[in-house]
């Protein structure tokens, strides 16, 4: 696990305190999170992740498969 530490300041954003993070810490764009406060600590992490996107993806492996089942190739065993 990559440790980084900085510092920065809370400012207003309307009714809001907010908090810039560095580039190099940010999460990507649209990106869910999750805010825990924790007695003095206030913990910032990618939301739990959900089973919403599961259909898509099932949907475009649909998309690839030709119906034809792969078979491997299996060394013969001596059953005897």
């Amino acid at each position: 696990m990559d440790t980084a530490v900085f510092q920065t300041r809370q400012f207003r954003a309307g009714n809001s305190q907010a908090v810039r993070l560095p580039s190099k810490l940010a999460y990507p764009p649209e990106t869910e999170l999750t805010v825990t406060r924790v007695g003095e600590k206030i913990i910032i992490e990618p939301a739990a992740q959900t089973l919403d996107g599961f259909v898509d993806f099932l949907l475009s492996i649909n998309d690839r498969y030709d119906g034809q089942r792969v078979e491997a190739d299996l060394p013969q065993r001596d059953w005897s």
